[in-house]
Order: C-alpha cells, then sequence, then structure tokens
C-alpha cells in the first residue's frame, strides 16, 4: 500500500511539474492540439448531445444476444451481436464504419425485436441510425499527436 501511496505521489508531482514547466516555456499543447487530435471526427448537434445518455444505457445482460449466433457466425466476423455494438463499437466515432456493418448485419427489423426485450430498453434502432449519420458525415481518425512527438 505505501509503495502504491508513493508511486501517486510521485506520479501526480511530474505531471504538476510537467504542467508548470509547459505553461512557463509556451509548451503547453491546449485547444490548438485538441482541436487537430480531433479534427477527423464531425461535431454533434444539441439533439445528438441530449440524446447520448439514452445510448449508453447497456447494462451488459446479454439478452439481446440470445440466438444471434447464428446470425453472427453467417456475418463472417463482421458481426459479434448487439451488446457488442451497444458496449463498445457504437461509442467510438473512428470506429463508425465498421459500426455501420455490423448494425448492417443485424438489421433494424432485428432491433425492434430486441428492444423489446432490453431491460433498461435501449433504442437500439437510434444508436444504429445515429453511428449511420457519423459514418456517413465521413468520420474519420486524426494522426496521432501525443506527447513527445513534433
Amino acid at each position: 500500500m505505501l509503495v502504491e501511496l508513493l508511486r501517486a505521489g510521485l506520479l501526480l508531482a511530474w505531471a504538476l511539474t510537467r504542467t508548470v514547466i509547459g505553461n512557463l516555456f509556451g509548451l503547453r499543447r491546449g485547444l490548438p492540439e485538441f482541436q487537430a487530435s480531433y479534427a477527423g471526427l464531425p461535431p454533434l448537434s444539441p439533439a445528438e448531445r441530449r440524446a447520448l445518455p439514452q445510448f449508453s444505457g447497456c447494462i451488459a445482460c446479454g439478452l439481446c444476444d440470445i440466438g444471434e449466433g447464428a446470425r453472427a457466425a453467417a456475418s463472417g466476423g463482421v458481426y459479434a451481436g448487439v451488446m457488442d455494438l451497444m458496449l463498445a463499437s457504437s461509442r467510438g466515432m473512428p470506429d463508425f464504419d465498421a459500426a455501420v456493418r455490423s448494425f448492417d448485419a443485424v438489421g433494424d427489423a432485428r432491433l425492434a425485436e430486441l428492444e423489446a426485450r432490453c431491460p433498461v430498453r435501449v433504442p437500439m434502432r437510434q444508436v444504429a441510425a445515429f453511428v449511420r449519420a457519423k459514418a456517413g458525415e465521413g468520420v474519420k481518425a486524426a494522426p496521432p499527436t501525443g506527447v513527445g512527438r513534433p
């Protein structure tokens, strides 16, 4: 426990030192770096921002994956199940192109059936529509520009 506390203290001290030195010498990354990192991601409309909390309600119960084995196998690896879509694939905009293929493999009619089965009523068809719309806006990953890069 003492080692972990010491390690945490050192990490905090390093972060503080790096921040102070960065501010003094103008090395702070700030807004321009943030904008460069996320340049390939389209902005969200106010309505999309309001809808996002509903999209993240999945509790990973697995009920939506029951009976999906044959569909997943037939997809050739494109579709791993609806729970995967709700928990992972639909949450990272750079991955939306792949998520669209997975949503297409399951189809909106089946998503409607699975929404009725969902104990927390995740709006799966709305999630699919959001992912398709954002993928259609040309979502692309921006090149990394992390610490230590020129």
